[in-house]
This record gives structure tokens, C-alpha cells and sequence, in this order.
């Protein structure tokens, strides 16, 4: 599992709010397309035709693209930033979204996110505060997750309600106990993307 930071001001307009309410993130330069339909070459030659890029901004446009494309995945996680907080998300598939139209200021290169928590600025460590603070649009975290620090701050809100007769699993106590009891243990392991899953059951559980 990876971890990126993006940009969610683009082409002047602050998205921050839009990324939160709506479950996604998504970039620019809506005119090529569907990146999954064509090929790099394809991407290039609806950049160079449809906007005025000079050679440096063209290689950094396509990088950016195929960033989000191929090398962000399903699962991993995402940062976005505004002012006062950081909010850590969950990321899905890659689509495209052309309903709003294709002009300038459209984001129709789209990945849906299930935001699972915020951190303040002040409480990011250095590593994390560099990562934010990128001018890219998409920056990769370039070390170990674990080193994130993301646990204290994860958590997932259910989704069920009080009235649902499907919100609660009839268990006994003890083997909820034996459950939680793993859970701890999985808090110890060796593998960051183990020691975050169970950081987010048990902070579901404790909010059930």
C-alpha cells in the first residue's frame, strides 16, 4: 500500500470541499479523455491540440496522468490538504466523469475515496509535512508507510442506523473478546498495512 498527497486547488479553483462531500479526487486537462482508452501517445497528442503547454509543463502533465492512472491502485491511500487540516482517504478505481462537460475547469479524471479520518497540520510529522507541502500536484510518499504515522487518526464511520435489523451481528461476548484480542495483536506486526486495518476495526468497533 502506497501514500500520496494531491493538489485539490487546480486551475484556481479550491476542489477541497467538492473532494470531501462528493468521495473522490481528480485532476485536470479533461480533453483527452478517457486515459484507459488510449495510449500515452494518444494522451500527448490531445495535450499538444487542445492546450498550450510548453515542452517542460507537457513532460510534467503526462507524468502527472499516468501517475493517477497506473500508479496510484485501488486501496492505497491519499492526503489532501487545506489550511488547518489534512484529511487521509481510502482510494477506489480510476474513471472518467464527463457529465459536467469538458471545458478547462472541469475534473473529469476521477478516483473515488472513502475519507477516513483528518489530521491537524500542527500533529504532521516532517515526513508527512514534506509530503504535503510538495508542489506537485501528486507526490508519492517515498518512505515506509508506517513511518506516516496514520494510525491515531484513522477511523470508519458506519454506515448502518438504528432502526436496520442487519446493524449488528448477534455475537457472544467472549468471541468478540477472542476478536478484539487479535486485533491487538495485529497492532504489533511487522506489516504497516496490517497494523492500519486493525487500527481501523477496532476504532470501528469502539464507535459501535
Amino acid at each position: 500500500m502506497n501514500l500520496f498527497h494531491i493538489q485539490s486547488t487546480l486551475q484556481g479553483i479550491d476542489w477541497t470541499s467538492s473532494f470531501l462531500e462528493n468521495n473522490f479526487i481528480g485532476i485536470g486537462w479533461p480533453a483527452t479523455g478517457d486515459l484507459e482508452h488510449g495510449s500515452a501517445e494518444e494522451w500527448k497528442e490531445q495535450l499538444v491540440q487542445r492546450y498550450r503547454l510548453g515542452e517542460t509543463e507537457l513532460s510534467d502533465v503526462m507524468d502527472t496522468l499516468y501517475t493517477f492512472v497506473y500508479i496510484m491502485q485501488d486501496g492505497d491511500y491519499v492526503l489532501v490538504s487545506d489550511k488547518d487540516w489534512t484529511y487521509v482517504g481510502d482510494m477506489g478505481d480510476y474513471f472518467y466523469d464527463d457529465s459536467n462537460g469538458t471545458e478547462g475547469e472541469s475534473i473529469c479524471h476521477r478516483r473515488g475515496v472513502t475519507w477516513l479520518g483528518r489530521i491537524p497540520l500542527a500533529e504532521l510529522n516532517d515526513k508527512v509535512l514534506a509530503l504535503v507541502s510538495h508542489d506537485s500536484i501528486i507526490a508519492k510518499f517515498e518512505h515506509p508507510i508506517a513511518q506516516a504515522k496514520l494510525e491515531p487518526w484513522v477511523s470508519i464511520t458506519s454506515s448502518t442506523t438504528t432502526g436496520d435489523n442487519h446493524s449488528s451481528a448477534r455475537v457472544d461476548e467472549g468471541t468478540v473478546q477472542e476478536a478484539l484480542n487479535v486485533l491487538k495483536k495485529a497492532l504489533q506486526s511487522e506489516e504497516a498495512d496490517l497494523r492500519i486495518r486493525a487500527a481501523v476495526a477496532i476504532l470501528q468497533y469502539a464507535k459501535s
